[in-house]
C-alpha cells in the first residue's frame, strides 16, 4: 500500500504547514501486545491515521533482534513496501540526543534512537517525553514526519513470518516471477493474512496483521509463472485477531500480469477476494476524501462517524500541544540562545496554523476535497 496522507501526492493543494497535522496523534485501536515483547515496549508496527481521509498509514515496523537490540523498517514517503533495516539504540540516562529537549522527560519514559531518522518514545500514562506527550503511549520525533503520536499493534503471531525477510524455503524456477502481496481490510475486524501456493506451500508470504479499515505494506515475495497456461489456485490463510483460529480458503487467481501486485481483499462482510494491480499505479483523491487503490476501489478508511471522532480528537491534541509549547516559549529566560528561541517559536507557529486548518475543516459543510482547500487557505491567511 502506498503511504498516502493528508500531505501526500493526493493532497497537493495543501500547504507545507499542514505537514504538522500528522504530528498530533491518532485514534488508537487497543489490541493485546505480543507475548515476545513482554520485556520491552518497542517491538510492533506503528501507524498514524490521517484525520481528513480516515486512512491508516504504517510508518515503522520494529522486530526483536538479539541481546536487546531491534531491527527497524521504515516506510514514510509513499513507499508501498518496508524499506531496508536500520540499527537502533535504547537511550540511557547519560546518552546525548541530537537536539535539546523541549520538555523535562519523565523517568518512566523510554526512548529508542533509530539510526539516521530520529527517535521513538514510549510514554505510558500522561508522561512527558523530551518532545511532548501522547495519549496513545507512543510518540515519534522522526525527521521525515515530525513529532507524532503513534498507534502500535502486534507483529505477526502464531508462526514465523514467511517471505523474503523471514522464513522462505522456496526456490523459484527460472520461468517464475516474484510479486508483492498486500492485504486491504474493509471489515470492522482485525485480521492476519498470508498467501501460499496451493500446490507448493513453501511458496508463501505473510502480510502484516491489520486493524479494521486499513491496508498492509506490500510484502515480498510470492512467485508466479511468468506465462501461465492454466488457472492457478492459492491458499489464503487468515486468522481473525486476537484469538481466532487459523483458517484457509483456496481461491483461483484472477486474470493479471505476473509483474503486478497481488491484493487480498477482505470485504466488509469478511469474505475474501483476490485482485491484481499495477505496482506503480498513480494515486488520486476523490471529492469525498477517498484515495483510489485500484480498479476504481478506494483504500480502506474509517467510516464517517469514526473519522469525525478522529478529526475532533486530532484538533484537541493539536490544541493541547499548542498550549504546552506556547507556555514553554513564554517561560524561556532572556539568556536562552536565539537559535533555541527560534526553534520553539517555529513550533508554536506550525501548531497555530494546524489548529486553524482543523478548525476551518471541522466547520466546513462541503465535500472533503473542497473543505481541504478552504481550510488550507485559512491556514495560509492567518
Amino acid at each position: 500500500m502506498p503511504a498516502v496522507t493528508a500531505t501526500g501526492s493526493s493532497r497537493q493543494s495543501k500547504t507545507a504547514v499542514m505537514a504538522a497535522i500528522a504530528g498530533a496523534g491518532c485514534l488508537f485501536f487497543a489490541v493485546a501486545p505480543p507475548s515476545h515483547a513482554a520485556d520491552t515496549p518497542f517491538p510492533g508496527i506503528y501507524s498514524v491515521i490521517d484525520p481528513i481521509t480516515g486512512m491508516t498509514r504504517d510508518v515503522l515496523k520494529i522486530e526483536p533482534f538479539i541481546h536487546g537490540e531491534f531491527n527497524v523498517f521504515p516506510r514514510f514517503a509513499g513507499e508501498r513496501a518496508w524499506a531496508g533495516v536500520l540499527s537502533t539504540k535504547v537511550m540511557g540516562a547519560r546518552d546525548r540526543y541530537l537536539e535539546q529537549a523541549l520538555f523535562p522527560q519523565d523517568s518512566k519514559v523510554h526512548a529508542l534512537a533509530i539510526a539516521d531518522i530520529g527517535y521513538l518514545y514510549h510514554t505510558p500514562g500522561d508522561s512527558y517525553s523530551r518532545d511532548g506527550r501522547s495519549e496513545t503511549g507512543y510518540l515519534s520525533h522522526i525527521f521525515a514526519i515530525g513529532i507524532q503520536s503513534m498507534q502500535r499493534r502486534p507483529l505477526l503471531a502464531g508462526h514465523a513470518e514467511r517471505g523474503e525477510r523471514g522464513q522462505h524455503d522456496y526456490r523459484p524456477g527460472a520461468d517464475e516471477a516474484k510479486i508483492s502481496v498486500s492485504t486491504l481490510n474493509y471489515s470492522a475486524r482485525p485480521i492476519q493474512v498470508g498467501v501460499s501456493d496451493a500446490g507448493n506451500p513453501a511458496n508463501a508470504v505473510d502480510t502484516d496483521p491489520l486493524n479494521p479499515y486499513m491496508s498492509s505494506a506490500a510484502n515480498c515475495c510470492f512467485y508466479l509463472p511468468a506465462a501461465s497456461q492454466q488457472p492457478l489456485q492459492v491458499n489464503i490463510e487468515y486468522r481473525w485477531l486476537p484469538d481466532g483460529k487459523r483458517e484457509t480458503r483456496t481461491l483461483a487467481l484472477p486474470a493479471g500480469n505476473a509483474t503486478d501486485e497481488l491484493l487480498v481483499i477482505v470485504q466488509a462482510d469478511g469474505k475474501l477476494a483476490l485482485e491484481f494491480r499495477a505496482p506503480h499505479e498513480s494515486l488520486s483523491m476523490t471529492p469525498d476524501g477517498g484515495v483510489n487503490a485500484s480498479n476504481g476501489r478506494p483504500y480502506p478508511a474509517l467510516p464517517a462517524a469514526e473519522r469525525k471522532a478522529v478529526l475532533a480528537a486530532e484538533l484537541a491534541r493539536q490544541q493541547r500541544f499548542l498550549k504546552d509549547i506556547s507556555k514553554k516559549l513564554e517561560k524561556l529566560p532572556s539568556s536562552t540562545p536565539l537559535q533555541r528561541t527560534q526553534r520553539v517559536a517555529e513550533l508554536v507557529e506550525e501548531r497555530q496554523a494546524t489548529v486553524t486548518y482543523l478548525e476551518a475543516f471541522s466547520a466546513c459543510k462541503a465535500a472533503v476535497r473542497e473543505c481541504d482547500q478552504q481550510a488550507a487557505a485559512a491556514a495560509r491567511a492567518r
